[in-house]
């Protein structure tokens, strides 16, 4: 797309495909944006050109998506695996990051928290996520229901045409992220996260069922939350413009926090 160009991150294990748009500014945090579980960087196409009229914006695939390097074997998609990833994309970004987890994505931004504390964060965005899918007294948030990689594999074609996402992680990948996403909970973390929060939920979400939103921002001292009527699961594609303004609002807050 016009203004976004593409670079690599290299790791241990392969490059880290990134999408990079908007220019670093002199005390504006960058804005990292993380694909959930099935899609890739591209469901954030809509989005970054708004964003990156005004902020330096990166979207990567983490592993086993895109141009980013694949793994054979589902036990190396785990959340772990993917905060590797998205540490060493953050490791390679000058200044503080305002980062932005959807769906799956926001478990990966609280397994990046859990290790690394609120180090050059300058704010968290959690977008139709939740921090346990299977936490007691709320409806299970049920992305799929297989257990083993083979069903899990069938189902995601299922899924990808449903919320009707055209670029999509290998079979492999989503498979595991889903037998690990399936079983973190970090609730326990909640309470140490001291920097700016925004969580968003659509009311209409049928993968994250709201109650999940509410959850999470009852548990954390610093955060907004903003339930969307009528949204589902996928607000970038639903409602791109405003998404983009929400979370350009909320960096321009998390800048504000920080001079304060």
């Amino acid at each position: 797309m016009s203004g976004i160009r593409k670079e690599w991150v290299v790791t241990p294990h392969g490059p880290i495909e990134v999408s990079v748009a908007g220019r670093v500014v002199a005390d504006r945090p960058t804005l990292m944006l993380v694909h959930g579980i099935q899609g890739t960087k591209a469901i954030w196409d809509a989005v970054i050109p708004v964003l990156a009229q005004d902020w330096h914006v990166i979207a990567p695939n983490l592993r086993g998506r895109g141009g980013s390097f694949v793994l054979k074997e589902a036990g190396r998609y785990r959340m772990t695996d993917f905060a590797d990833d998205l540490a060493a994309v953050m490791d390679g970004v000058a200044g503080d990051v305002v980062l932005v987890g959807w769906s799956m994505g926001g478990l990966v931004a609280l397994e990046h928290f859990q290790r690394r504390g609120p180090d050059r964060m300058a704010g968290l965005a959690l977008v139709s996520t939740s921090a346990c899918l299977h936490a007691e007294g709320l409806e299970p948030a049920v992305w799929f229901r297989g257990d083993t990689p083979d069903k899990l594999v069938e189902e995601a074609r299922g899924r990808a045409q449903r919320l009707k996402l055209t670029d999509t992680a290998v079979d492999i990948a989503v498979a595991g992220a889903w037998l690990s996403a399936a079983q973190v909970d970090y609730r326990p973390v909640l309470d140490s996260i001291d920097v700016p929060v925004l969580v968003l939920h659509g009311t209409a979400d049928p993968e994250c069922p709201p109650d999940h939103g509410k959850a999470l921002a009852a548990g954390l001292a610093t955060s907004r939350l903003e339930l969307w009527q009528g949204c589902g699961h996928v607000p970038m594609a639903e409602r791109p413009g405003v998404l983009a303004e929400t979370l350009a609002a909320f960096a321009s807050g998390c800048c504000a926090a920080v001079a304060s």
